[in-house]
């Protein structure tokens, strides 16, 4: 947070620690960007997804971003069945991520200005 912190067309509307604290809140605002990690002090990232993809999950479903310690295939796997458009090594592609969240950010940001 504190690297994308500088970044101008980022906001963080809310953090979580628990699945169940991402969940309450996905449920409260709609999200243009959901990054998450797949090991949480309580639950995991794939069920805090999952939750966007209930019939009645209430907002448009967020562009998935995946940071984790947990590269693992199969983890990237269930996240690709997910519909997870970004996954990334915490260890490996660090840089890659803060550029492709700053990326998709943008995006956002330039739909706003249309």
């Amino acid at each position: 947070m504190e690297i994308l912190s500088s970044c101008t067309s980022l906001a963080f509307a809310g953090v979580a620690v628990t699945q169940e604290e991402a969940v309450m809140q996905l449920r409260q605002q709609p999200f243009d960007l959901l990054l998450v990690d797949i090991e949480l002090a309580q639950g995991n990232g794939f069920e805090v997804i999952k939750a966007t993809q209930e019939p009645d999950y209430p907002y448009p479903r967020p562009t998935y971003l995946i940071l984790t310690n947990h590269a693992y295939a199969q983890y990237r796997e269930r996240a690709r069945s997910l519909g997870v458009e970004h996954f990334f090594d915490k260890s490996m592609d660090f840089d890659i991520a803060i550029d492709t969240i700053e990326a998709e950010a943008s995006k956002f940001q330039n739909k706003l200005s249309d």
